[in-house]
This record gives structure tokens, sequence and C-alpha cells, in this order.
């Protein structure tokens, strides 16, 4: 089958639309004096108008020439509203959240900023912690109470229950007319943006972002290894089993016990995930082959989404990694093995290569180092067959923001929201360079320079993002840092200390290799991003189940991999065929 690759060109750019328009807002903030004169004196202008006067002084203060510059100033976030405008909204608090000087959610730094920036009062009318979210917005639901102007939530289950209740608005039109060209770019910027919000073509919420990129397949190795075998860094499948074989046989290093190929397929515990957990994952061992175990895939040739896990493609993966079983690159105990023992495994030392998010420069590698003297891993793209890639892009879709039918204040709203994404990618001088709230996050010191050290804060520092109505954020924007702060580190002619301040550099560069995986198009995204179905709340446990006992048994050689097919009707008589109709009916209402 064909699956859907979704390429970076699109964010690219973006980013370069990202970086014109920083540039052009600095102009702005430089006139933002002026163009707050202008807006006061436009809406007088507008208020003559409205009061009837004779034509002469109509035509010099045409109402529509007033609305224009105040929607120009929302847009800027620069206009303030004369006469507070409240929005209310609730809150899911958990033990993250945290307050200095006597401040409380309702009455806090940022409450007050809105407020005399602004003219915008965030009200909240309840708190509670997240457990407890859900359990009182359906009270609210049942009980026909007023709901908050505003809220934000994760739960894709509430969302769709909320936006389905009908007392939450499309704001396709709203956003068209108020978001700045900063929002209108991220939220254009991947066309997975609006998945989660969009019913029968209306953007039914803003929505929220997690980093992308945050647990994307980078193939780690045993650099001191690869150094002792006078070997480079497996880039084929082949150059891999090569590698694996050669550490069995020379035993570098002394190591008796070497496990070739770190895989966690014991990850998921209750819920099995062998194939796909955050450490040790194994899904581009099937990516080449043409499909991915676990994931929701589009077969562009009848324009459905299927699941990868039940294509025929996914036996050829099987029984490659079957053979790595039976050949010893495959821990015995592989099946027993979660995230955490495999990174415990890593940390003694006994990993010759595995599969991992961008960040294990930072844990558990420097367990490595520190246990074993000399020994460290290296990042490294994830390994090609027959010149192709293919591994899981990890989804960074995180809910909405809803916005309550009949609102009055959406312009508010988004004068609010921004005012906030100007500090996304924050440029030099402007009101967010160094962070949300001075005091708060950073401080000024007495010779210019800026400290976000604890001890420097009086107080101690608070990230204040928490007391947000909405967190804005590029999902894409902090790994494309990371990844120009690599190519920094190694062009660049920096000092020893400017190195260090840039970060890990196994970090960056692995963070590199992310993005490098994105324009190649070796990420392939989920394309179902709804809330679980009825099936999937029903059967979804016992597939999982099934799925896991059938593949590990397979690697393991208990089952046959002939029975690939019996699987595979098994899984569809359960319940499968049913979950695929019903994903096929949310992704057919995002178009």
């Amino acid at each position: 089958m064909k699956k859907s690759i979704r390429l970076i060109p699109l964010l690219l750019a973006a980013m370069l639309l990202l970086t014109i328009v920083s540039a052009c807002s600095q102009k702005e903030n430089r006139n933002s004096g002026q163009e707050s004169t202008a807006i006061q004196k436009t809406e007088e202008a507008a208020e003559v108008s409205a009061a009837g006067e004779n034509e002469t002084e109509e035509a010099e203060g045409d109402p529509s020439g007033a609305e224009d510059e105040v929607l120009t100033a929302i847009k800027q976030g620069t206009y303030k509203f004369e006469s507070p405008v409240t929005i209310t909204t609730v809150k899911a608090t958990d033990s993250s959240f945290k307050f200095k000087n006597s401040e409380t959610l309702e009455d806090n730094v940022h409450t007050q900023w809105a407020l005399e920036e602004l003219g915008v009062k965030i009200d909240h009318l309840w708190q509670v912690p997240g457990d407890q979210f859900g359990t009182k917005i359906r009270l609210m639901l049942t009980a026909k109470e007023k709901l908050p102007d505003v809220l934000t939530t994760q739960d894709i289950g509430l969302m769709n229950e909320l936006i389905q209740s009908g007392l939450y608005k499309d704001i396709t039109a709203d956003f068209e007319k108020y978001a700045s060209d900063k929002m209108k770019a991220i939220y254009s910027s991947h066309p997975l943006m609006w998945s989660q919000v969009t019913v029968d073509g209306k953007r039914m919420g803003l929505p929220n972002f997690a980093n992308a990129g945050n647990d994307n397949a980078i193939m780690w190795v045993r650099q001191d290894w690869l150094d002792e075998l006078n070997m480079e860094a497996p880039k084929t499948f082949e150059e891999l089993e090569t590698f694996m074989q050669a550490l069995l046989d020379s035993k570098p290093g002394g190591q008796k016990n070497i496990i070739p190929l770190g895989v966690s397929l014991g990850s998921g515990g209750g819920h099995p995930n062998p194939l796909a957990g955050w450490l040790g994952e194994s899904t581009w061992v099937f990516g080449p082959s043409g499909t991915l175990p676990y994931q929701w895939l589009l077969d562009e040739t009848s324009g459905k989404i299927v699941h990868g896990s039940t294509l025929p493609a996914v036996k050829e993966g099987l029984a490659r990694m079957r053979d790595w079983y039976d050949k010893g690159y495959i821990s015995k105990e592989a099946g027993l093995h979660d995230e955490n023992k495999l990174a415990e495994l890593i940390g003694q030392g006994r990993i010759g290569a595995v599969v991992g998010p961008y960040w294990m420069g930072g844990w558990p590698i420097p367990d490595l180092e520190t246990n074993v003297p000399g020994a460290t891993m290296n990042p490294y793209p994830i390994p090609s067959l027959n010149g192709k890639a293919a591994a899981r892009d990890t989804t960074f879709l995180r809910g909405a923001m809803l916005v309550r039918d009949n609102f009055e204040h959406v312009d508010a709203l988004f004068l609010y929201l921004n005012r906030l994404f100007t500090g996304v990618n924050a440029e030099a001088g402007s009101e967010f360079e160094h962070g949300w709230a001075e005091g708060y996050e950073y401080v000024v010191k007495e010779d210019g320079n800026v400290s976000k050290q604890e001890e420097d804060i009086p107080g101690g520092r608070v990230g204040i993002v928490k007391y947000f109505l909405f967190e804005p954020r590029d999902p894409f924007m902090s790994m494309y840092k990371v990844a120009g702060q690599a190519k920094m580190l190694r062009e660049g002619n920096l000092t020893d200390e400017e190195k260090a301040a840039l970060g890990n550099p196994k970090t960056l560069k692995a963070a590199e290799l992310v993005v490098e995986g994105w324009e190649q198009g070796v990420y392939v995204p989920h394309e179902f991003n709804g809330a679980s179905t009825p099936t999937m709340q029903s059967k979804g446990g016992i597939l999982t189940k099934l799925e896991g006992e059938a593949f590990v048994g397979m690697i393991y050689g208990k089952q046959s991999l002939e029975q690939f097919e019996t699987f595979v009707k098994e899984w569809l008589n359960i319940g499968g065929a049913q979950m695929t109709e019903e994903a096929n009916e949310w992704y057919n209402s995002t178009k």
C-alpha cells in the first residue's frame, strides 16, 4: 500500500514567514505608542459619526476606517479596551502550580498584566485538580449551568462532548478575522494542525500543542565499541547486522553480556505496546516494508485509513525481528524489558545500539558514561533498507481551547492570544524576550545581564504559563531551535563558555537528525487523532492485548509467522473491523 508521508517543506516556508513577521513586529513595537493614540482618535471619530453628526464630520470620522485601525491593533496585540472586558474560564490544576508574593490563580502577575496592558479581566469560575476536571464540566452540562467563555482541555473525549453539545462555537471566521499573521503562520505550518478540532469542515476550537518530535526515532550507538572495532556507524540494515554480529564475536571492552540491539518488547505493561515504546521502539524495522504497527495510516489508493498492524507488510518486519532474536541480536528477555529496564541496561553498558528519543544525551547516556569509563553513545539516523527509512512521527496534538457560542468578546480573546504569541520565538528587545515575567522567570542583574537561575530570583523561579488561558506554542520551533544550535556549535567560532551555553552536544546533534528526518519524509504521522471511538473504548484493550501477544509470540518463535493472517482475521472479527469503520468516519469528518 501507499503510505501518506507528510513532508516538511511547508514547515520550512512557515519558518521563513515567522522570521519576516518577527522582523516586522519590531517596527510595530516602536510605533505602539503612536498606534494607541491613533486608535483613541479613530474611536472618538467613530463615536461622533455614530451619534449622527453632520455629513462632513461623518466623512472625517469614517467608522469603517476606525474599525479597521482597531482590528489592526488587535491583530498586532497593541490594543487596550478602555472599559475592561471579562473572559470567564475554569482551570484544571496539578502539583506543578506554584505561586509567590501571596498571589493566587485569580489574582497574580499574569492576570494583572492582562488587565493593565489589554483591558482584559480573566475571571476563574472555579479550579479543581486535573482528575476531577472532566467530571465537573460534565455535571455543569447535565445541570444546564452556564459554561465558561473559554476552556482548554487535553481530554479529547471531553472536548468532543462539548463540541457535540452545540454550546461551543465554530471559530473559523473569528480566526481568519482576528488572528495575527504569526498565529496564522504557525497554524498553517503542518497539514494535521487542525485535525483534532475540525468537524465537517468547521474549526471547533483552537488546537493546543506539545513539542513535535519529542520521541521520534534516533539510533544511538556505542561509539567506543565502533572505534574499537574500527567500524563506521551502520547506515543500512545490512551494516547494522554486521555490527551486531561483530559485537557478539569480538565482545569489545571485555563485555561478555552484550545485547547488540536494545528493544522494549515489554513496553506498555498490561496494555502491551511492544514495538512502539518511547525507548527501544521497533517501528523503524517495519517502515521500509510499507507499514508501521500500532498506527493508523492513509491508504492513498482507497483514500481510507487503515491500521498498520494488520497490513501484510507487517509479516516481513516480524520475520526480520525473529531472525535477529534467533541470532542473539535481541535479548532473550526482551519481552520483560520495558523502557525503564532498557534504560537501566544502557546505563550498565550492555546495549550496543538502541533506537530512542533525541534527548537521550541527557538520560540515560550520562549513567553509562559514569558507570563505564570511556563508554559513550552517539546519535545517528535510523538505518535504511533498499534505500528507504521510515518510522512513526510522534503526535504533537493536545486538545484545544473551546470558545462558548454567543461569546461577545472574541475580539478580546484574540487580542490576548495575539499578544502572547509574540512571545513564541520572541525577538531581541521585545516584551517577552527573556521570559513571560521579570522577577518570576528571570531577573535583570545590576550589571545588565539576564539570569534565570533560581538563586538569583527573589523568592525563587516561578513559571507562570500555568496561569494562562492558553499556552502559545509553535510545536516545531523547539526542535528547529535546538537543531540550529547544533549548526552553531559545529560551524561557529565559539568560546568554550559559549559552547557550553548551547547545551549537550549529543542532544543538539540528535535534534538536527530529527529535523533532517522530517525534511526527508522519514517520519510518518498518525492519521487518526480523534477521541477514542465507541469500539476503541469497548474493545481497544482486548485488541491491543491480542496484537501484543501475537507479535511477541512470532518474534520469540512460539507462534508461526504464518499465523499472522489468523491474527488479522481474529482482530477484525473481535472489533477491529468496526473500529476501522469508526476511525474512517472521524477521518472523513475532518475534511
